[in-house]
């Protein structure tokens, strides 16, 4: 049996052509990464970021300003979508403190108790995330002991910048599209990822990479506030 096809003319001839015109245009390649400084790292990251959180109960969007000191200090500052603050979020080592100014309360505790609401769990992740990362070897991923303990497997682009690390647990953190600032390699985005199905996705507006970070900017001011345990905590 011969198979016949119908001749591309006139109409769907020009209709091809603009699907094939299209799908080439559709996704043109990043320029390389230049410029960048070796031996600089991240010591400093003060960013407005645009937000999204996905859990099985609800999906939240918005914006927000980050500051981060290495090692694993950070303050988020998360925005309503009418402009006042939703949420303080603040970590320091194993301590987490989410300040919630329209009700003049704070939830405080360690990481290891926050509750599965709002996308908490995965924002305890951070200390993770920021976690150095070892030099790539010869293959594009390595397995190592996290500085938790725990078993994860790192892998890396060509470039050997980190663009994905996964532990055996069930977490996972997504490095996306590096850019140059100030000599050092930052991603456009960071999304996270735990088993029980929340995402957070933190992507950088215009950041400023390494300059100072004053102590009060990463630290919860609690005069005032009703400062209750995370088992009190019923969502924002």
């Amino acid at each position: 049996m011969t198979l016949k096809f119908p001749r591309l003319t006139g109409y769907r001839l020009l209709f091809f052509a603009a699907l094939l015109f299209l799908a080439g245009c559709a996704a043109p390649p990043k320029p390389p990464l230049t410029g960048l400084v070796p031996g600089r790292e991240v010591e400093t990251i003060q960013s407005a970021i645009t937000i999204s959180v996905k859990t099985s109960h609800r999906n939240m969007g918005g914006r927000g300003f980050l500051v981060f000191k290495r090692p694993d200090r950070f303050h988020l500052a998360v925005l309503s979508p009418f402009g006042p603050t939703l949420a303080d979020i603040y970590s320091d080592g194993e301590r987490f403190t989410c300040v919630v100014p329209s009700r003049q309360t704070a939830y405080s505790g360690r990481i290891d108790e926050l509750p599965d609401r709002d996308g908490l769990k995965a924002w305890g992740m951070m200390r993770w995330v920021v976690e150095p990362a070892p030099s790539p070897g010869p293959a594009l991923f390595r397995d190592r002991l996290n500085g938790s303990g725990v078993r994860e497997r790192l892998f890396y682009d060509e470039l050997g910048l980190l663009v994905r690390k996964e532990t055996a647990e069930g977490d996972r953190v997504d490095f996306r599209d590096y850019r140059n600032v100030d000599g050092v390699a930052l991603p456009e985005s960071i999304e996270l990822a735990n088993p029980q199905g929340d995402t957070v996705r933190i992507a950088f507006d215009d950041p400023e990479v390494n300059r100072p970070v004053e102590e009060k900017a990463l630290q919860p001011d609690l005069a005032g506030l009703t400062v209750l345990p995370f088992s009190s905590f019923k969502g924002f």
